[in-house]
């Protein structure tokens, strides 16, 4: 993936792990967060695998409309899903973060309940209230609560790998996303999606043997590009479609693995507002780092604005332009986020955390978990 930057100047804080020297950073992984990165090629195999042994039912043909309720890393698959379907899709399809569900849906809808643990909340609340309104709905997931409703009620079922050691979810991209990549194939929904798996999977096994650990920082680009992020705040723009839904991967990994704040934001909607935004104090400014993830058949106006705005953002702070690898979309989507999860674990390491800890989502749920519906609700 090729890079233009612009230079500025050095975080004052020192790395806490030399990139290259693997006892330096290893006891920050307890989990095993990286393996599970190195191991995410052969993930996808074995979720293809797992999608193509997976036959969905005729009930679940021809829906008026699809819904994939899922939350944090659940929920990315479905927001993977929508970009890669959108421009061949013939119905509407949207993804659903809450306890509640849109209002058309009904016994026409395709409802898709993806929970990793089995146990999200909103999940299964959203996924309770699409059964009452007679939806047909199919469950993915490792286990849990989800597990047991599907089949007790006899819904079609999706079952994935927990992983040993358990892998979180975000860590598990490929089982959420692949085996519905499959389905949807099958349903006739997206076409030739067995191909692009083929070609994802030789795509990222590709890219495993120039961004992994033992590759030197000087031959590396996820340990370079990690090394720019150090000690700024990444800001990751995505062109509209696939790009934009990898740009959100992106932040999403970086708040999570990283512990920084990160924001993403998509062409062309950007120039509309945020560009204006950049008329901000220098030290300001300086404080960001920029990330453009684009693909060569993007609209020509699209990359035309692309082009403009990093010449424009480059008089304040530093840019990475950064194009996606790949033919077909799903092989294009996949790469740029592969790259992103490795930066960002890389991230981790020098900034001295481990990035499988989510302290503030669990102190978060235990409130949540003492919490008593207010009467009569």
């Amino acid at each position: 993936m090729a890079a233009r930057m612009k230079t500025a100047s050095p975080s004052r804080r020192s790395p806490a792990a030399d990139l290259d020297n693997p006892s330096s950073w290893q006891k920050l992984d307890p989990k095993g967060m990286l393996d599970f990165a190195v191991d995410f090629p052969a993930q996808v195999a074995d979720a293809a695998e797992i999608g193509a042994a997976f036959v969905p039912p005729a009930s679940l043909r021809e829906p008026a409309n699809i819904v994939l309720a899922g939350m944090g890393g659940s929920a990315v698959g479905g927001d993977f899903l929508i970009r890669l379907c959108e421009h061949r899709i013939p119905v509407p399809f949207v993804v659903s973060r809450d306890y509640e569900i849109p209002r058309f849906v009904g016994p026409d809808t395709l409802f898709i309940a993806s929970s990793h643990s089995g146990n999200t909340e909103e999940t299964l609340e959203a996924t309770q209230r699409a059964y009452r309104r007679r939806a047909r709905i199919m469950c993915i997931t490792t286990n849990g609560e989800l597990a047991k409703f599907a089949r007790r009620r006899k819904l079609p079922l999706l079952t994935i790998p927990l992983g040993d050691p358990p892998m979180p979810p975000r860590a598990s991209l490929g089982y959420s996303f692949i085996p519905l990549v499959s389905v949807l194939g099958k349903l006739g929904l997206y076409p030739g999606a067995r191909s692009q798996i083929r070609e994802t999977i030789s795509l990222l096994t590709g890219i495993q043997k120039r961004i992994a650990p033992g590759i030197p920082e000087r031959r590396n680009p996820a340990k370079r590009m990690a090394r720019s992020l150090f000690g700024k705040l990444p800001w990751v723009q995505g062109t509209a479609g696939i790009m934009s839904a990898a740009a959100y991967r992106w932040r999403c990994q970086f708040n999570e693995n990283s512990k920084v704040l990160a924001y993403a934001s998509e062409y062309p909607e950007l120039n509309h507002n945020e560009v204006v935004g950049w008329e901000v104090p220098a030290e300001m400014a300086q404080g960001i780092e920029v990330v453009i993830l684009c693909r060569p058949e993007d609209y020509y106006r699209v990359r035309a604005r692309v082009e403009i705005t990093r010449r424009m953002i480059a008089e304040k702070t530093r840019v990475h332009l950064l194009l996606a690898e790949g033919k077909s979309p799903l092989a294009q989507l996949m790469s740029t986020v592969y790259l992103g999860d490795f930066i960002s674990l890389y991230l981790a390491f020098l900034n001295g955390v481990d990035p499988s800890t989510i302290g503030p989502i669990n102190v978060l749920k235990s409130r949540l978990a003492r919490l008593k519906p207010p009467s009569g609700d």
